[in-house]
């Protein structure tokens, strides 16, 4: 999502729309949540005509485009590890592939982002980011679900910034993140080198405790519990 591409005014007005219309789906957060220091008071948000629209609306579109766009990449690739024969997402790196969600990931642990854990990620990411359509905003419960929603939320200024829809799309989901995120652990991800090689002795990685609940009474996924 990174690429500059040139982007006509029909495609930037047809962007808009859509977001603007996939903000339905968002019920969990108010569309002032995303609402820009700049942008004014809702009321006087009505967009003139021709206009993208009031920015926050499209905001909140852009963040249910963005959480589709994240799955679809899952799927593809999950896909990819299963028909190139990679073992983990570091082969498929070695054999020339490229992975559009696997890839983004904390590269300290790229050799641990199997079949299995894409699936679990996945299962992880329709969890998480299907609490945005709820009536209110069940907190994420584990790492797994937090990294999910901060690369979607990532997805999403993307495409903001793709169709030049804002000006700044990281700060327009800032407020959003410090709302909805219980910590930053998964930014601290990046950051860890690789000190240890848990290839002899899986049950011990630290990959296994992201889909681990942060406290009890908060509860994941059957699917993603560890199984070691």
């Amino acid at each position: 999502m990174g690429q500059e591409v040139a982007v006509d005014a029909e495609a930037r007005a047809a962007a808009a729309a859509r977001m603007r219309g996939a903000a339905r789906g968002l019920r969990a957060f108010d569309v002032d949540t995303f609402a820009g220091e700049n942008d004014g008071p809702r009321a006087v948000r009505d967009p003139a005509p021709g206009s993208e629209g009031d920015p926050a609306l499209v905001a909140a579109g852009a963040l249910i485009e963005g959480c589709a766009s994240f799955i679809d990449h899952l799927v593809d690739d999950i896909a990819t590890l299963l028909s190139a024969g990679a073992a983990t997402a570091y082969d498929a790196a070695v054999k020339g592939y490229t992975l559009a969600a696997l890839d983004r990931l904390p590269p300290t642990y790229d050799d641990h982002y199997t079949v299995a854990f894409g699936k679990k990620l996945l299962v992880a990411t329709i969890t998480v980011t299907g609490r945005l359509a709820e009536p209110d905003w069940i907190p994420m419960a584990c790492l797994a679900e937090q990294l999910a929603l901060y690369l979607a939320v990532e997805e999403a200024a993307g495409l903001l910034r793709l169709y030049r829809l804002d000006d700044d799309p990281r700060a327009r989901y800032q407020y959003f993140q410090e709302t909805a995120f219980e910590n930053n652990a998964h930014l601290r991800l990046y950051d860890e080198p690789a000190a240890v090689d848990y290839a002899a002795h899986p049950g011990a990685a630290p990959i296994n405790a992201w889909f681990t609940p942060f406290y009890d009474g908060f509860y994941v996924h059957p699917y993603v519990e560890p199984r070691y």
